[in-house]
């Protein structure tokens, strides 16, 4: 667990000494982005997303990935993610749909 967790990165976006967003990586997988709803609509969310593609090692990876909430799909869209199809994750006797998706990595020259 200890080696896994280092390979956890967690941005958090504060305004006015407030936690207003945060934003997970794995790897390459975008694993959390939560804005404060009374936040949305900033930027801040972009502004996390970017922060974490930035960390994922282009050298090692060829994008960025997400298994999005249907509500957040046109964000992520937005962000220039692309639609890969749809994956069901189930727990228990709950199930949440999500659309896989994904962003190719920006080489730094």
């Amino acid at each position: 667990m200890d080696t896994r967790s280092r390979l956890f990165y967690l941005a958090v976006f504060e305004s006015e000494a407030e936690i207003v967003g945060v934003a997970g990586l794995d790897m390459n997988e975008v694993r959390l982005l939560c804005v404060a709803p009374e936040h949305q609509r900033r930027g801040i969310g972009r502004t996390l997303l970017d922060h974490v593609a930035a960390m994922v090692p282009g050298y090692l990876f060829p994008d960025i990935f997400v298994y999005s909430a249907i509500p957040a799909v046109n964000f992520y869209k937005a962000c220039g993610f692309i639609e890969k199809g749809q994956a069901l994750f189930s727990f228990g006797t709950e199930s949440l749909r999500t659309v896989f998706m994904s962003l190719p990595i920006r080489h730094q020259a």
